[in-house]
């Protein structure tokens, strides 16, 4: 069964938006077993739009335990934005 799901999000900081998603789908993941793999994310000025396409969690080998900001750095390229992020496991 695929299950959707809309969040929203606002801030004038691209790296507070992007933990503060992340932080949503580790939250939605363990308290509901979702886990999401479609994305269609919309940005205007401090908004962040994202709508969400997944399924129930089978199993998991690894957990997540937290987002964090280390190393965190949001730059934009030719093909968009890129990021590298480091989790808690």
């Amino acid at each position: 069964m695929s299950w959707f799901r809309q969040l929203e999000f606002s801030s004038d900081d691209g790296e507070q938006l992007l933990v503060s998603f992340l932080e949503e789908l580790l939250f939605i993941a363990e308290s509901e077993d979702l886990a999401f793999d479609g994305f269609l994310f919309a940005l205007a000025g401090g908004n962040l739009l994202a709508r969400l396409e997944g399924g129930s969690i089978v199993s998991r080998d690894r957990e997540i335990k937290a987002v964090t900001f280390h190393n965190l750095i949001i730059r934009e390229t030719e093909r968009g934005l890129q990021t590298r992020i480091i989790f808690d496991v």
